[in-house]
């Protein structure tokens, strides 16, 4: 195999790659909890109306 085809192996592996989500809280009962887009969404839409509030 030439070092192209190698190369081009390699890379594929790379792309076919998932990552993988490993972003945990720890709630109030002391317990993990992952950490969802939704939550994200939300705690950046609730800092986009306080930068909005203080502006006005």
């Amino acid at each position: 195999m030439s070092i192209s085809q190698v190369i081009i192996k390699q890379g594929s592996k790379v792309l076919d790659h998932k990552p993988t989500h490993s972003g945990y809280i720890v709630d109030e009962q002391g317990k993990e909890v992952q950490i969802t887009t939704a939550m994200v969404r939300s705690v950046c839409h609730q800092l986009l109306n306080r930068c909005r509030t203080i502006k006005n």
